[in-house]
């Protein structure tokens, strides 16, 4: 296998994750900044919610691409080094655990995963 090819996974893995964090509080931001200052407590328009949403998924698209070019331009520079850095896989791969482990537990800080509470039995 080229690495081009092996940096394109080795940076579009955890890309995918960086730029799903990345993009949810970019959104996050957005709507509170509208919010405050565009539309306060009055009811929203319509078109504001597709319009929104086609921004998150473009916003997070965006990031991925990016992160895959990244690593595949940086996978072609290294090409002329028959053996694998060892290194780059192992810092890909703990990334992505990490981003794994922090999904896990805000989820189940929130009451998503684990045993629910006697309140909700």
């Amino acid at each position: 296998m080229k690495k081009r090819y092996l940096y394109l996974l080795l940076f579009g893995i955890p890309g995918f994750f960086v730029s799903g964090m990345i993009s949810l509080l970019a959104f996050g931001a957005g709507l509170g900044i509208l919010w405050i200052f565009v539309f306060g407590d009055n009811p929203w328009p319509p078109s504001s919610d597709g319009v929104l949403s086609i921004l998150l998924v473009a916003v997070f698209l965006i990031l991925w691409i990016a992160s895959i070019v990244t690593g595949y331009v940086a996978g072609k520079k290294l090409e002329k080094d028959p053996a694998l850095n060892w290194k780059h896989v192992l810092v890909s791969g703990g990334l992505t655990l990490l981003f794994i482990l922090v999904i896990v537990l805000q989820q189940r800080s929130v009451g998503n995963i684990g045993p629910k509470s006697a309140s909700l039995l």
